[in-house]
This record gives C-alpha cells, sequence and structure tokens, in this order.
C-alpha cells in the first residue's frame, strides 16, 4: 500500500506504539564489520600540574549535552583507549524525510527540522546509498568536516553519499574541491537499499581515512611539493567567530609568541587558502579550543605539535582522539574566567610550549 511521505512520522509512530521503538541493529538486514575493535596505547597529553584542578562544571551548551567533566578528565588523561568497530548496517526499503530516516518502527534524526522547508522537495527514488551525514555533522562544523567528510569516502565505496542538509557553514565550497565530494542535499527519497555506518572511532580506518583526504589536500597546495619543511610555528586565532569564547588577554598572548617566532593565522581575517597553506607547514600550532581547530585535522603535520587553550567550563579532549590518531602531540592549559572572556596564564603557556617541544624532539 502507497502511503504519502508526509504520513511516514505518524505511521511509524503507531508501529512504535505497538512494536516498541526499534534499533538500528533490529531493522538492519546484514551488517559488516568493517574494521574491528581495537585497542590502543596513548602518549600522555602535555599538561602541567594543578591544570585539571581548574576545571569547573560546564555550561549548558549543545557542545557539551552528551559529556561530563570527569568523562572529559578521562578522555585528556587516559593512556590506553578502546576504539568501537566500524560497522555498516544495510537496511530495506528506507525512508528519508526533512532530516531522518525510518525503516519500519525505527526513526533516525540526522538534520534539524528547522533546517527545512515543508515544499523544498518532492521525494525520489533511490536503488542504493550510503549516509555520510550525522546528526553532530549537521550542527557543529568540526564535526562535519573531521566526521562526516571522512565517512563519505565509505560511502562511496559501498553506494551513491547521501548528503542531507545543513547550516552554511563557511568554507563548505572550498573543501569540496580540496576533498573531491559533492554535499549537495537530499531532503526526501524512498530508498530500496540505505548502508548505516557505526562510524565514531578514531581506529586504523578513520586514520586510513584521514590519510586520503590529508594528501589531497597537500595535493591542491603544493602539486609538486613533498613539503618538508616543518618549522613554522602557528597562533591560530579564533576571535569573535563562532560562539562567543573571547581571550581577555589575547594581546599579552600574541605579543608573546610572535617574540619566539610565532606566526599569527586569524580564522575571521585571514583566507582559508593562506591558513591551510601556513598550517601544512606547522611545526606546532597553539589555539583556543573550538571547531575551528578541525583544520589542523587535514593540515597538522605528523609529529608535530597542538597546544589547545582550554577555558575551565568547557574542558574537551575532543582534539586529543584525532591528533593521537594522526601521530600529533597533544598538549593543553586550563585557563580561568573573568568577566571579559577567559584568561590564560602567558608564562604557562610558554613553559607548556617548551614540554611540547621538547617531547618532539624526543
Amino acid at each position: 500500500m502507497f502511503v504519502p511521505i508526509q504520513a511516514i512520522p505518524y505511521v511509524r509512530l503507531a508501529k512504535r506504539l505497538f512494536s516498541g521503538q526499534g534499533s538500528l541493529q533490529s531493522i538492519a538486514c546484514r551488517q559488516d564489520t568493517l574494521c574491528p575493535g581495537e585497542k590502543t596505547t596513548l602518549r600522555p597529553a602535555v599538561f602541567l600540574p594543578g591544570q585539571l584542578d581548574r576545571i569547573i562544571r560546564f555550561k549548558p551548551t549543545d557542545a557539551v549535552a552528551v559529556t561530563t567533566k570527569a568523562g572529559e578528565i578521562a578522555e585528556a588523561i587516559a593512556t590506553t583507549v578502546v576504539h568501537a568497530p566500524t560497522i555498516a548496517y544495510h537496511i530495506k526499503d528506507a525512508i528519508l524525510f526533512d532530516g531522518s530516516f525510518y525503516a519500519g518502527r525505527f526513526k533516525h534524526p540526522i538534520a534539524d527540522l528547522s533546517l527545512f522547508n515543508s515544499d523544498r522537495q518532492k521525494p525520489i527514488h533511490i536503488k542504493s546509498c550510503a549516509l555520510a551525514s550525522s546528526y553532530l555533522g549537521t550542527k557543529f562544523f568540526y564535526h562535519w568536516l573531521a566526521d562526516d567528510c571522512t565517512r563519505y569516502l565509505l560511502a562511496e565505496e559501498v553506494g551513491t553519499p547521501l548528503r542531507l542538509r545543513m547550516p552554511a557553514y563557511g568554507h563548505l565550497q572550498n573543501y569540496q574541491t580540496y576533498f573531491n565530494e559533492d554535499w549537495t542535499p537530499t531532503d526526501r527519497a524512498y530508498i530500496d537499499h540505505l548502508v548505516v555506518f557505526q562510524d565514531f572511532s578514531q581506529n586504523s580506518l578513520k586514520r586510513e581515512r584521514y590519510k586520503i583526504l590529508r594528501d589531497r589536500v597537500k595535493a591542491h597546495f603544493f602539486a609538486n611539493d613533498r613539503v618538508t619543511a616543518r618549522d613554522t610555528k602557528v597562533y591560530l586565532k579564533r576571535g569573535r567567530t563562532g560562539a562567543a569564547r573571547a581571550i581577555q588577554n589575547e594581546d599579552e598572548i600574541i605579543s608573546a609568541l610572535t617574540k619566539l617566532g610565532f606566526m599569527v593565522v586569524d580564522i575571521k581575517s585571514d583566507t582559508l587558502e593562506h591558513m591551510i597553506a601556513t598550517l601544512l607547514k606547522a611545526k606546532i600550532v597553539v589555539s583556543l579550543e573550538g571547531s575551528h581547530i578541525a583544520h589542523c585535522t587535514f593540515t597538522s603535520p605528523e609529529h608535530s605539535g597542538l597546544l589547545v587553550l582550554q577555558p575551565p567550563d568547557r574542558f574537551s579532549a575532543l582534539h586529543r582522539s584525532w591528533a593521537e590518531c594522526l601521530g600529533v602531540r597533544f598538549g593543553f592549559v586550563v585557563g580561568s574566567v573573568s568577566e571579559a572572556g577567559y584568561c590564560f596564564s602567558v608564562p604557562e603557556i610558554l613553559r607548556t610550549i617548551d614540554l611540547l617541544l621538547g617531547e618532539l624532539e624526543a
């Protein structure tokens, strides 16, 4: 029996009330393990004594809604990690409707409903495709760039990548060109065969995909250059881009770093081309915690360093995970909260830089 696509959410709701919510595993006709679970030894993060004691209760934001202070600290100091497997779930007769796909009694939300217009697109028919987009990727630039763009490579191997609508991220067009990817969204579709990935670990398969995209970026900027120089020191300035996260004493920090030979790359005023060309040759990058550090995921050379200035009320170990995956040494300095923003000790930053550079030399 044909059901109008607008009625699908209500049909699914009725099925859920009678048969339960369902799960990705229960509706899949087949599961393929693309990468098994892996246990990895991590190098200790580089930080000064007493830094963790400064971390305070998290602000209630979307970015930290799924994490805790204890969980982030545990990830920051862990010396081993167990990566979950990467799994492909094959689903028959799925329906994509305004940010969610439906199969039987199961609903999988991906993009926020506010991104959609009810008259935007008529449903299309797709024989086979694989989901490249994720819930976090359609909300945050970092997760789109680091997670969804790498998942796109998995999707290409099994079918046409299925991309959903997301905010108008800055630099999206540039990265589409660098990565040779097409992020034109589909809003509504009847899908005969849909593949959905469990893909949230920094395992060896993720590292392989990082490398593919990193090589594409290098080829775009240095077609005939192997980029052997790794001696640039960079302060990546977030400024007032994105969510409000100002550094009260940033001028003092920049003054001290420039005396040590650091270049300042400004997210707001510099072009993406200049930013990437500089980061590709960086020995160490210092920056405030935030999504803008995602640019380093595809530019920071192996055996370089990343020092993250961590606000005490939104401490995050997120960047340590990809850095360790790619062989980038990770360190951090935790600041304090003031009325005008955050404040970071310049002597502590300089001491931690020395420690980090010492680890790189070792």
